[in-house]
């Protein structure tokens, strides 16, 4: 007979023979629950009579517990050989079941609970956010995520600094300050609000009137800098064709010329407080700021102005 089926033999009916009165007596239970990372013996089995011996025994670790929310089955000769060299244990009346099922427990967070962090994060950071109706879709996340209990928080940090570009959260966790589980939640964040849309078809070089445009509701995450009122681009010139139905967006717009090609302005020469005036012809188009060839009527000759207003450029000399 081998030597670790003898030993199971002899604790098995050192489980079932009487022990003297007065002696420390455990009895393990078929099931037991835990909490943290190690199991006791007061976890998994009644240690009496109280007393100095029954206490130092009880205290002592005798495996490590399943991972949050699983199960472990121990054998009460393993648990018995772990700790028999303790002298804690002398004289111990070990009685009870041989197997003890220990279910660890966790603190579930499901796919729904993950959903709502995001949410509530997107609430708590509005400020920093257009005003718009807020949704993360399309969520790739785990089902569920079992952690160990204690005390939990959870910091949530977005791919984009901004949020509005997001196209996943990290959600780390903590538990009793100890971070437990970093967690990586894709998806879509959705970004619904009115925004200046083209009614008609905008031709590059147009400018934008009342009647062309009109508000519609689209996803703001998706575009870079949208406008949100009509106000913000009537008077302004298409800098491209903008399509009818499009959403409108700062980068396609541009202040109109105030100076056509073609068209006379008035030159002011200028040094220090000297100013002198004459007619011109301006080569191109300009905006206010623009720096555009305008020939000299006077001279014929070319020279390089700024455009101040509507028919006025300046040089210094």
């Amino acid at each position: 007979m081998k030597y670790s089926t003898l030993l199971l033999l002899l604790i098995t009916a050192f489980l079932q023979v009487p022990r003297c009165a007065g002696a420390v007596e455990v009895i393990f239970h078929e099931t037991a629950t835990v909490t943290g990372r190690s199991v006791t013996l007061a976890d998994v089995a009644d240690v009496s009579p109280a007393g100095p011996q029954a206490r130092r025994l009880a205290g002592l670790e005798v495996a490590l517990a399943p991972a949050p929310g699983t199960d472990r089955e121990l054998q009460a000769v393993s648990i018995i050989a772990r700790v028999r060299n303790n002298e804690a244990a002398a004289g111990v009346a070990w009685k009870g079941s041989q197997k003890i099922l220990v279910h660890r427990e966790g603190i579930r967070i499901d796919r729904e609970r993950i959903k709502e962090i995001i949410a509530d994060f997107l609430a708590r950071n509005v400020d920093r956010l257009p005003r718009a109706e807020y949704r993360f879709t399309s969520i790739q996340a785990p089902s569920e995520i079992i952690l160990p209990t204690g005390r939990l928080d959870w910091s949530v940090t977005p791919s984009d600094p901004g949020i509005l570009g997001s196209s996943s959260f990290s959600i780390v966790f903590r538990v009793d300050g100890r971070t437990v589980k970093n967690c990586t939640v894709r998806g879509h964040l959705e970004a619904l609000a009115p925004v200046v849309t083209a009614r008609v078809t905008l031709k590059k070089g147009v400018i934008i009137l009342p009647d062309q445009v009109t508000m519609s509701r689209r996803d703001i995450a998706a575009l870079k800098d949208p406008v949100l009122a009509p106000d913000q681009v009537i008077g302004l010139q298409a800098r491209r064709t903008i399509a009818r139905g499009r959403a409108i967006e700062r980068r396609y717009l541009e202040q109109p010329p105030v100076i056509r090609k073609g068209e006379l302005v008035k030159i002011f020469a200028i040094k220090g407080p000297m100013r002198i005036s004459t007619t011109g012809i301006a080569t191109r188009d300009g905006r206010t700021g623009d720096v555009i060839r305008v020939k000299n009527i006077s001279s014929s000759k070319y020279v390089y102005c700024r455009v101040d207003a509507p028919g006025i450029v300046s040089v210094e000399f």
